[in-house]
């Protein structure tokens, strides 16, 4: 198994980013590079994880490793930011995803047991709502930015451990699904106005059925 643990020059490639970083936001730097602020590099942060995600879809290789590289290097720039302002330094950073997942993995580095890569998604979801859930509202953390498709299925993910949730059950959602798609091919013959939330609501019901089929509505999109 290729790992980066012991091995220097691959560390060292990493240190380059930092130090590359460094310069650009150094007095002698580049202007533009030095008025940037967090709330300005989000956008690009966003644009990045974009086009990587395409390369990799599409399977172009050496597209998903340039691509991939931008992603790091805005990741970078951004925790240099932050730490120049003394909110966090990447050692914070760090630290907070491993102790992340270490948590959310408590059949490697702890003593629960699974029998499948469906049971570890559900353990994951499980402790990550059982964390939303003691900081406020279960959904709040997901944010509006996301593609309206993926934050449907990302709430629905979220909800779905809740023991009051009641959109579990796939005979169910295919009969709400069934009665709303009824009721839209009947006010479409009747020549009315169809409302958006109807849109909307007929919408939530496929990403949900397919949530409950294990794929997710945006990628089966993507697939077309």
């Amino acid at each position: 198994m290729n790992t980066m643990v012991g091995n220097t020059g691959q560390w060292e490639k990493l240190r380059r980013i930092w130090r590359i970083i460094d310069q650009l936001r150094s007095e002698s730097g580049c202007p533009w590079d030095r008025k940037q602020t967090p709330e300005s590099v989000q956008t690009y942060l966003i644009e990045e994880a974009h086009e990587a995600a395409a390369a990799i879809r599409t399977g172009r290789t050496m597209e998903a490793a340039e691509e991939l590289g931008d992603l790091l290097f805005m990741v970078f720039f951004l925790v240099h930011l932050y730490e120049e302002a003394g909110r966090f330094d990447l050692e914070r950073v760090c630290d907070l995803i491993c102790e992340k997942m270490i948590r959310r993995h408590p059949h490697v580095f702890g003593d629960a047991r699974v029998d499948s890569s469906e049971e570890v998604r559900d353990n994951w979801e499980k402790i990550k709502a059982e964390e939303k859930a003691s900081s406020g509202k279960p959904t709040g953390t997901i944010p509006d930015s996301l593609p309206a498709l993926m934050r449907a299925y990302r709430v629905f993910s979220r909800l779905s451990h809740r023991k009051d949730f009641e959109r579990n059950d796939l005979t169910l959602e295919a009969t709400r699904f069934s009665s709303r798609s009824e009721e839209l091919a009947r006010r479409l013959s009747n020549g009315g106005k169809v409302p958006a939330e109807l849109f909307g609501e007929i919408l939530m019901d496929v990403v949900n059925l397919a949530r409950l089929n294990g794929v997710r509505a945006e990628d089966c999109l993507h697939g077309q």
